[in-house]
């Protein structure tokens, strides 16, 4: 009995060492797997100016690249593998372990990146439900199951450490970045300060989906779903540039007395003149907007064939009860005015701004469908409407 209990030890012993071993082996495949993801599959940056990828052995690189300072500054974070060590030379840099398991998102944008890569069980947080159109998100801000934290970031910063949050993305802006929220920094809750909307190219906003992509570890997915929106874009200009007519365009309502009318460099200027349109600002050089009274864009638009997002209006009557002045306009005139807003939930949430930053090739679409009809006669507009 003493020499079988003895070989039982020897045996039960050497399991138990061959599963340690096989388990600390496990965890070292896992990490090993984990790092070899990071260096072999990358997202090249084509079109986005405002931020870039880098992969190193190990681990990845963000830059953010700020608009606002004339893209002279950059923000780098480091995106690490759970349980991976900080490379050196970046012990002071933000650090996102990826992939990430729970994001705040501030943006229907952002958001709809996360639902178009799959990975909508990873938001947690969302401002509030008024402005956003998945229904799918709105239902789980209902149940509890995705926090609402307000438009205010910085005074909600318990509701966001309670959460156990890894990472919030914040709208980036000349007086907001990724260091303006010192609370958050102090727990070790990243803070990404998103300046998509800053890009001046439909694809180029698109292209932030290979952001969302090295989040989540899903490079393969976001680079397929960008080449696809990509290929299909680039197949409607071509479409476009077959136009045997350019007609002329204007965009926008007044607000608070001024009309935020797109630069000649803005992503909508742009968008207008691959779409083979006459804009009247198509020379300036701003890439934001330019503030113009009513009478500034009449002198210059008062003539143009089509009138396009008119705010949140949905009819024509309400159009000219906003202001009588627009009866002057001769695309008013011809009932040649849609807007952007056809795809609503609960008359405020507008999918433009979630679908179409992630498939502007829906966008152009739309725009070639409305300015030459003729030319993709099957197309039916996705996110405009025509005001009756």
């Amino acid at each position: 009995m003493s020499q079988l209990s003895n070989k039982l030890v020897v045996i039960i012993a050497f399991l138990f060492t061959l599963s340690c071993n096989t388990t600390e082996q496990g965890n070292t495949n896992s990490a090993k797997q984990q790092q070899e993801t990071a260096s072999t599959i990358s997202s090249p940056v084509q079109y986005a100016k405002t931020f870039n990828l880098e992969y190193k052995e190990g681990y990845k690189l963000l830059q953010l690249i700020d608009p606002f300072s004339e893209y002279k500054k950059t923000s780098t974070f480091v995106l690490l593998p759970h349980g991976a060590k900080t490379p050196q030379g970046f012990k002071k840099n933000q650090i996102i372990r990826v992939p990430v398991k729970k994001v705040i998102t501030t943006t229907t944008a952002q958001t709809s990146m996360m639902e178009e890569l799959g990975s909508i069980d990873c938001i947690k947080g969302y401002i509030s439900k008024d402005y956003m159109y998945s229904q799918t998100v709105v239902d789980r801000m209902e149940s509890g199951e995705i926090i609402t934290v307000g438009y205010d970031i910085a005074n909600n910063t318990e509701k966001i450490i309670a959460s156990s949050a890894d990472l919030v993305m914040v709208v980036g802006s000349s007086t907001t970045n990724s260091s303006s929220f010192p609370i958050l920094n102090k727990v070790n809750i990243p803070v990404l300060a998103n300046t998509d909307w800053q890009e001046n190219h439909l694809l180029g906003r698109a292209e932030w989906i290979k952001v969302f992509g090295a989040l989540l570890n899903k490079e393969k997915e976001a680079n397929a779903i960008f080449e696809k929106v990509e290929r299909q874009y680039k197949s409607y200009l071509e479409v476009a540039k077959t136009a045997k007519t350019h007609p002329s365009v204007i965009s926008g309502l007044p607000y608070k007395g001024m009309w935020s009318v797109p630069g000649g460099k803005s992503y909508l200027a742009i968008a207008f003149d691959q779409a083979s349109a006459d804009y009247p600002w198509a020379a300036t050089t701003q890439t934001g907007s330019i503030q113009l009274d009513l009478e500034g864009v009449y002198a210059k638009g008062g003539h143009a064939d089509y009138w396009l997002n008119v705010g949140q209006l949905t009819t024509l009557e309400a159009l000219q009860n906003s202001d009588s002045r627009y009866l002057k306009f001769n695309a008013f005139k011809e009932k040649n005015v849609y807007n952007n807003n056809k795809r609503l939930r609960n008359g405020m949430a507008n999918d433009y701004w979630g679908t179409g930053m992630v498939h502007p090739e829906l966008i152009i679409a739309d725009l070639i469908k409305i300015l030459h009809p003729d030319l993709l006669p099957d197309h039916q507009l996705f996110f405009y409407h025509k005001l009756k």
